[in-house]
Order: structure tokens, then C-alpha cells, then sequence
């Protein structure tokens, strides 16, 4: 039998009527407003004008999901069609409205699917071109920004990974993070380092955690 609250939810979530009416000539003249004059798409300094505009840091946790909004496959770079295209689902044609838009991504955020699915994102678009791995500076610096008030040892987590991991990140431990983030107790009770499926690298995390404060 088919779930019908589901199926409505799905079909409500995926139709493209349910986004706002908006004024496409407003959104091409936003996107002709700050892309580069030698590329139809808006680089770096297109970006950086933007950001002004908007009020908000470029390195802001708001332009990495206004980025996940937009469908973008590069932070430096975003193309006519993933602009237009991307204002157009969330509904927005200015400046003004983008900035309110953003002002609703942590109750949007609020979803665990919805989180799961930009952390995914964040991991993707912050990698350098034909890297596999992030690089380790960059991983913290968004695990600081995606994970806080999310993760208890956050800090000592960072401090670990600085001190004594001093590697490039995997999708793998990324991924794996996050869960671990969602289910290892304040002390630590509920890991069994003898009996461990997670990687490696958070065994001797928690190793170096119960090192710092004996039991």
C-alpha cells in the first residue's frame, strides 16, 4: 500500500510550481550585474562584490548553503544557469531577498536529512580541482562551522587532528564524522575501541581523548 502522507510530501518537495513567482529579468540583471566581463559565468571578484552587497562574509557559513541552494558545483565560480536557475527555486530576484533568504538556513537546517545532505555538499564543493581528499586546514575550518553547537568534542576533535593526525581528510572519515558526531556519549562509554567498526583515525581520537582524562 502506498504511504500517502509520504507520497504527498515527496510530490509537494519536488514540484517546481511550489516555488514563489519571481521576475526573471530582474534575476538575468542581477546575474549580468556581477559576472565577469570576459565569461558568462560570475567568478571571484563577481563573487566577492555579491558578498558585499549581501552584507555577509564570503567565508560565511550562509555562501556555502546559498551555494548547496544554488545547486553550484564550484564555490569560485557559478554559471548563468545555476543562478538563474537556482534564485528562481528559492524564489528570490534581489539582493534584499536573498539576504532574508539566508536568514532561515539554521531552521532549515534543522532537518537531519537536510544537514546530512549539505555536509555531503561541503565536503564535494570544498575540494580542490581533481583532489579526492580535502585538504586538513580546510576540514576543520567547516567542521568548526557545520559542527558547532552539533558536536560535544568539537574542540578537542580539531586539536587531535592539528596536533597529531595532520592528514588530508577522506569522503570516508568525513562521512563517518558526522555520525560519529551523532553518537559517541560525552565519556566516551559507548565506544568500544576492541570491538570498533569506525576508521582508524577516530579509534585513536577517543584513545587520545581518554588519554587527556583518565577514567
Amino acid at each position: 500500500m502506498v504511504d500517502c502522507p509520504q507520497a504527498i510530501e515527496v510530490y509537494w518537495e519536488s514540484a517546481d510550481f511550489c516555488s514563489p513567482a519571481v521576475d526573471s529579468s530582474a534575476i538575468e540583471a542581477l546575474f549580468d550585474k556581477y559576472k565577469d566581463s570576459d565569461d558568462n559565468a560570475i567568478g571571484v571578484d563577481g563573487l566577492i562584490n555579491f558578498c558585499n552587497d549581501l552584507e555577509i562574509p564570503p567565508d560565511d557559513l550562509r555562501m556555502l548553503y546559498f551555494c548547496y541552494n544554488l545547486k553550484a558545483k564550484s564555490a569560485v565560480r557559478w554559471t548563468n544557469a545555476e543562478f538563474v536557475q537556482g534564485l528562481s527555486r528559492l524564489g528570490v530576484d534581489s539582493i534584499e531577498k536573498i539576504r532574508d533568504s539566508l536568514k532561515h538556513m539554521r531552521s532549515e537546517l534543522s532537518s537531519p536529512s537536510k544537514f546530512k545532505d549539505f555536509y555531503a555538499y561541503a565536503f564535494d564543493i570544498s575540494r580542490q580541482d581533481g583532489q579526492k581528499v580535502l585538504d586538513l586546514q580546510t576540514a576543520i575550518q567547516l567542521w568548526r562551522m557545520l559542527l558547532e553547537g552539533r558536536f560535544d568534542h568539537l574542540d578537542l576533535w580539531c586539536e587531535y587532528l592539528e596536533k597529531v593526525y595532520n592528514k588530508a581528510i577522506t569522503k570516508d572519515t568525513w562521512q563517518l564524522t558526522l555520525e560519529f558526531s551523532q553518537t559517541v556519549n560525552e565519556d566516551f562509554s559507548n565506544i568500544d575501541l576492541e570491538n570498533s567498526a569506525w576508521p582508524v583515525v577516530i579509534d585513536e581520537f577517543v584513545e587520545y581523548c581518554r588519554a587527556k582524562v583518565p577514567s
